[in-house]
């Protein structure tokens, strides 16, 4: 009896798998920013699976080969680095920072400590009042709110 030495070699290979073209791009830099600025929106206690169906984090790999396994990773990456980030509290606010003075014999009721963090600010009339010389600024300033 003969074995047919041929069919003995012979290999089955696999075919690549097929992915629809729409799929095979990957995620872009912007669209990836867009899932960060997302994900830090979403508060530490929402749970993934939670947060992908209502903050709609699906969408930005809509039309990428990224699984939701990938996604997950992902997510749980900018977790730890948004628990790693110090956040400041927000002070309570003091009220006025005004106090009478007395300068050169002309009292003000209420003139504005100093607390050398800030741009004061004196009108031409006090400043005229009080006899000071005025020469004009290089600087300038823009106030917010």
């Amino acid at each position: 009896m003969q074995v047919d030495q041929t069919s003995a070699r012979r290999t089955l290979r696999r075919g690549k798998e097929k992915v629809p073209k729409h799929l095979k791009r990957g995620v872009n830099e912007k669209g990836m920013d867009s899932f960060i600025k997302r994900v830090l929106r979403i508060p530490l206690d929402k749970p993934f699976e939670e947060a992908y169906f209502t903050h709609r984090l699906w969408m930005f790999f809509r039309e990428t080969k990224k699984t939701e396994q990938d996604i997950h990773r992902i997510f749980k990456q900018i977790r730890e680095k948004m628990k790693q980030r110090i956040t400041l509290k927000k002070k309570s606010d003091p009220g006025k920072f005004a106090v009478p003075c007395l300068w050169k014999g002309i009292e003000f009721a209420c003139a504005l400590c100093d607390t050398c963090s800030t741009v004061n600010i004196l009108p031409k009339t006090i400043a005229d009042h009080l006899g000071l010389k005025i020469k004009p600024s290089e600087d300038s300033f823009t106030f917010v709110d």
